[in-house]
């Protein structure tokens, strides 16, 4: 199990400024072996960029504070931005982002960004293959509302989520936007994935069984578990996760007697038994 908080990154590579105003905060790379990187970027301004693009990466991108617009450089196609809206940009798209501040996006990239990689004017240096199907003259970036996103009970029946990405979606990684009930114990096995979860909301505490410690998390906060790690996640007052699975999920499993699901393809080599 890995836990990263905000003060692990103040000061350091991971703290990159963005704008005047906005800091990003970079919780995975490749470093981690997860397969895939974490960034969340906030900033209390408006900003409005230049066309950007991601020639060596899909960026997949949750906004959860703040508003603006997102347009399309080719089509001139433009979405509305808002809370829990879903943007998907790749190396076949240049786009424009304006937003009004405060605001707040988690995003993630495939595959993960090297340690320390300079942002440039076609986003970070390569740093391993392409999903499948986005090289160039592949997939297109994508734009999901939170209004088109299903809010569902888990199989467990005490937890809402709601899932931006899936398997289907081609783009090697999942996102699930998790509130749980208050009280809420579960243990969890995930035998078959490796699976990172952000704090949004709330506090909690995670167990890891294997070494008995037990961590503190508030929001900003963030673990890692695999293959190896049994663990229990409990809060007192009702919390928010987003978590990424590696392989992606479907969306319609259900937990086995383990706390886990069934496979959906490769574990990162890092997180495998």
């Amino acid at each position: 199990m890995l836990v990263i908080r905000p003060a692990d990154l103040a000061g350091t590579v991971r703290e990159v400024p963005f704008g005047p105003q906005a800091r990003a905060l970079t919780y995975l790379t490749s470093t981690e072996g997860t397969g895939f990187g974490i960034g969340v970027v906030a900033s209390a301004s408006d900003v409005a960029t230049e066309a950007m693009t991601y020639r060596h990466h899909v960026k997949m991108n949750y906004v959860l504070e703040g508003s603006g617009t997102i347009t399309n450089m080719e089509s001139g196609e433009q979405w509305p931005l808002g809370p829990e809206s879903f943007y998907c940009v790749g190396p076949n798209d240049r786009y424009r982002l304006e937003l009004a501040g405060p605001w707040k996006v988690f995003s993630f990239f495939n595959p993960a960004i090297d340690e320390g990689a300079t942002h440039g004017a076609h986003g970070f240096p390569e740093s391993g293959p392409l999903p499948n199907g986005w090289e160039t003259g592949g997939r297109t970036m994508f734009v999901r509302q939170s209004a088109e996103i299903e809010s569902k009970m888990l199989s467990t029946g005490y937890s809402r989520v709601k899932r931006p990405l899936l398997s289907g979606d081609g783009t090697g990684l999942s996102l699930s936007d998790l509130r749980t009930t208050p009280g809420e114990k579960i243990d969890l096995w995930y035998r078959n994935h490796c699976e990172a979860n952000y704090l949004v909301e709330g506090s909690a505490e995670v167990w890891d069984k294997a070494t008995d410690e037990r961590h503190a998390l508030t929001p900003g906060d963030l673990f890692v578990v695999g293959p190896k790690d049994r663990h229990r996640v409990s809060n007192e007052n009702g919390v928010r996760f987003l978590s990424i699975f590696n392989p992606p999920i479907r969306g319609d499993e259900r937990y086995d007697d383990e706390g886990g699901y069934p496979p959906t393809g490769d574990i990162p080599p890092a997180w495998k038994d």
